[in-house]
């Protein structure tokens, strides 16, 4: 190991040190209650990070995080240079971008589904002469898995005296779809009114629901082709970036030859992001835009 390579090493554990001190630090010290009641800042990004991933790969991708600072430090030590090392990162964490880098509309597909099931449910529990939110609540059994914790946290409102209107409409800001939009808009004209025909309504609703969701299912699969052609095209492009990067010549040393591949990296990035917001599956426009504040 070169003189260069141990004064990098030695550099990061001085990193790591002083990164540890920090947070034992900040463990000793007082939190303030209206600090300690906010979400980290980091959540929500970390949440939307996750949300563009499919199930098993958001599950795991804190590890892939780890894994990606594990091999960030393995590339700096062996190779003393430290644009080879952000791209090991970049790599290893963007494995699931490389491997899906188009979206794809299949979590929207799920929770259509588990709408319109949800939807049937509520049409058999509701009697009539009985309350919506009787409904909702010996429905509750019956609640799709992708739709539990926003239902849940619905009924949770509802029984313990929260506003129904503010309710309904923090359950439709909780899941920002419009299909959900149009769901919650019948729920609100059914509790200022009390009309007839509630169960008939659910039913054509569940029904438009899974019409929507078999629809999305159809386009999804028609993009089956384009994203595998699109997969493999990466990996390609990837492997003779790795090729090229694999040289630890004199030529990567330099701080040209640095910049270069910190520009090639930056393309390729640049590329599977723009192609993934080409190929974004958004949800269907909001038919309510008024964020409900205050509701426990």
């Amino acid at each position: 190991m070169s003189l260069g390579q141990l004064g990098l090493l030695g550099a990061l554990c001085g990193l790591l040190i002083v990164a540890g001190i920090w947070l034992a630090i900040r463990a000793f010290r007082p939190v303030p209650a209206d600090r300690a009641a906010a979400p980290p800042r980091w959540t929500g990004l970390w949440a939307r990070i996750c949300e563009g991933l499919p199930g098993p790969w958001a599950a795991a991708y804190r590890w892939i995080v780890i894994a990606a600072c594990i091999a960030a430090m393995v590339m700096w030590v062996v190779t003393a240079r430290p644009v080879q090392g952000l791209l090991a990162a970049a790599v290893v964490a963007g494995v699931p971008w490389i491997w899906h880098p188009a979206g794809t509309s299949t979590r929207r597909i799920v929770r259509l589904e588990a709408l319109s099931a949800w939807l049937q449910h509520l049409a058999g529990a509701h009697i009539v002469g009985h309350t919506l939110e009787a409904a909702i609540s010996g429905a509750m059994r019956q609640v799709p898995a992708p739709i539990a914790e926003p239902v849940r946290v619905l009924e949770a409102r509802l029984r313990m005296g929260v506003d129904k209107e503010s309710a309904y409409r923090a359950f439709a800001d909780e899941l920002a779809d419009g299909a959900v939009d149009n769901v919650v808009l019948v729920f609100l004209t059914h509790i200022r009114d009390r009309g007839t025909g509630m169960v008939e309504t659910l039913q054509t609703l569940s029904d438009l629901t899974a019409e929507e969701a078999a629809a999305l299912r159809t386009m999804d699969a028609e993009r089956q082709k384009v994203r595998t052609q699109t997969r493999w095209v990466a990996i390609i492009v990837l492997a003779m970036a790795i090729g090229m990067g694999s040289n630890f010549g004199s030529v990567w040393a330099t701080v040209g030859g640095q910049l270069w591949l910190l520009a090639m990296g930056a393309a390729f990035v640049g590329a599977l992001v723009w192609l993934r917001r080409l190929s974004a599956v958004k949800p269907g426009p909001r038919l309510l835009h008024t964020t409900v504040e205050g509701v426990a």
